[in-house]
């Protein structure tokens, strides 16, 4: 049976999936002039672990926006351990683009983002703990309050602090109001920071303070 032409692919494109599938060819299209053929090449590639390398790569480079999808969702069922520390590098990529494709592979991996949170929480980068929070509030995983908890005590940004109190207010528990209370020491000259604590204690509550 020949290739089916997948909606939204030419004909010309079709006839080039189905003479030119193996693992070398794919790679080079990769690389190809036209973003089609680049995102035909990456989806074509995924589970495929000898091309795991080629794909991490080609995100490096890769603006377009459908091209970079199609990498990330290629890697996203064989990312463990040594792929996921090349994704937590990408969190600090110029790209937005290529930042968001990497905090939305984490929001789909949450046990394998669970053993970097730490590291992530950790990081000298303001942005890159702000985008692990980010993704704690996404997740729902347990521990995810936890984590949120440790970061408004600790973080010394006012950025990511506020980040993380603003998840407070969306998966908080009955300890946030006793950690909200210390935090609010912490910052009580910053107007931005009693506001968004002001906001998580009605979330959280369930009534006026």
């Amino acid at each position: 049976m020949g290739l089916r032409k997948s909606r939204g692919e030419s004909a010309a494109q079709a006839d080039r999936r189905q003479s030119s599938r193996d693992l070398t060819s794919l790679i080079d299209d990769l690389q190809n002039e036209a973003a089609d053929v680049r995102r035909w090449a990456a989806r074509d590639l995924s589970n495929n672990l000898e091309a795991r390398r080629a794909l991490l790569d080609r995100i490096d480079v890769e603006h377009e926006p459908m091209v970079l999808e199609a990498l990330f969702s290629a890697i996203e069922d064989m990312c463990d351990e040594e792929v996921a520390g090349e994704v937590l590098i990408k969190l600090k990529s110029e790209d937005a683009q290529v930042r968001n494709g990497a905090i939305e592979l984490l929001q789909n991996k949450p046990v394998l983002f669970a053993s970097h949170v730490n590291e992530l929480l950790n990081d000298e980068d303001s942005d890159v703990r702000i985008f692990a929070v980010d993704v704690i509030g996404a997740i729902r995983h347990p521990d995810a309050a936890l984590w949120l908890h440790d970061v408004v005590l600790n973080d010394k940004n006012i950025n990511v602090v506020g980040t993380a109190i603003d998840k407070l207010s969306e998966i908080g528990n009955s300890e946030t109001l006793d950690v909200l209370e210390k935090v609010s020491a912490r910052f009580s000259n910053e107007a931005y920071i009693q506001f968004a604590i002001q906001c998580v204690r009605h979330a959280v509550a369930g009534d006026e303070i």
